[in-house]
């Protein structure tokens, strides 16, 4: 006795239009203050390591400052942190524990690619290169 509504379900759902998103195709609206992808402002960094120190993913690693970009004064140990998006949970830990206010947060979530994921582009985008 189940069967004919069974099949007039099925064939309902056949021809009606998908629930779901077609993400990448169709863009998703996002709330501002989501948590998307933050990086260090290498301008307000000093390279203390207190982010690398109390990430609990173990997402963030210090590294030097590569030739061809002005150091700034401030950080006498020409290190940044570079931050492996593949590892990070977003607990924005390191954006609270900075005690010079040097992250910038964004609601970047689409960071998919070919390569692995890291916040060196976004880092050193904020200095300027040395020619």
């Amino acid at each position: 006795m189940r069967r004919p509504r069974l099949l007039g379900l099925a064939l309902k759902n056949l021809f009606a239009k998908p629930a779901t998103v077609q993400f990448p195709r169709e863009k998703t609206a996002i709330e501002e203050d989501s948590r998307g992808v933050q990086f260090a402002d290498l301008k307000k960094c000093t390279g203390c390591s207190l982010c690398a120190l109390e990430c609990p993913a173990d997402a963030i690693k210090m590294v030097p400052i590569p030739q061809g970009y002005e150091v700034p004064s401030i950080n006498p140990r020409k290190v940044y942190p570079l931050i492996d998006y593949s590892k990070c949970v977003y607990c924005y830990r390191c954006v609270k524990i900075c005690p010079f206010n040097a992250y910038i947060t964004t609601s970047k979530f689409d960071i998919a690619g070919g390569t692995k994921p890291d916040s060196a582009e976004y880092s050193l985008s904020t200095l300027k290169k040395v020619s």
